[in-house]
């Protein structure tokens, strides 16, 4: 994109101002994994201590500094995800979580797993994964065991799309602002 995607407007927001939002309206505690200092700005700033691992790397880290028992984490760039889906599925998870679920994923269309939750004592777990040389996000999910992949009952898979071009945020855009034409 040439720019930060955590700050890139979207319908006028910064992104990462859009999913913190989603967060903010269910989440107890809400915080941004990365290692710019300048996100502080919008909410506390976890920092990775690996630099290697993509994704996984910010999932470990949320989850060694999680102050609740479970810890959500989604992706910045992927601003249509309404948030009562989220919330939907968050409550899936909790009320799962009471009879052993440990993590868990979206699944619309194609499996999502840059939006999970996992419980928080799974941050041990999860390390060596990391430290094994996994660093396929979906891969580490299932090795946690008790995992499960949630479907919502009706989801578009257009509330999914990432942005990564220019062309991407203006049909991103465009069908936020008219989701019912798409």
């Amino acid at each position: 994109m040439g720019v930060d995607k955590a700050t890139m407007l979207f319908c006028g927001r910064p992104m990462i101002e859009i999913a913190l939002e989603k967060l903010r309206s269910f989440c107890a505690d809400v915080s941004i994994v990365g290692n710019r200092a300048d996100l502080a700005a919008f909410a506390p700033v976890v920092h990775e201590a690996r630099l290697d691992a993509g994704p996984a790397a910010g999932v470990e880290a949320g989850l060694y500094t999680a102050k609740q028992d479970w810890a959500m984490f989604l992706p910045v760039d992927v601003p249509l995800v309404p948030v009562e889906l989220l919330r939907r599925w968050a409550e899936d998870v909790l009320c799962k979580g009471e009879h052993g679920l440990r993590a868990s994923n979206l699944f619309v269309d194609v499996n999502q797993p840059a939006f999970c939750m996992l419980r928080r004592e799974c941050a041990g777990r999860f390390s060596d994964g990391l430290g094994s040389g996994e660093r396929r996000l979906a891969s580490l999910l299932q090795k946690l065991g008790d995992h499960q992949s949630y479907e919502p009952d009706s989801a578009n898979s257009s509330w999914f799309m990432n942005i990564n071009t220019p062309q991407d945020l203006t049909e991103a855009e465009a069908w936020a602002q008219h989701p019912t034409s798409q």
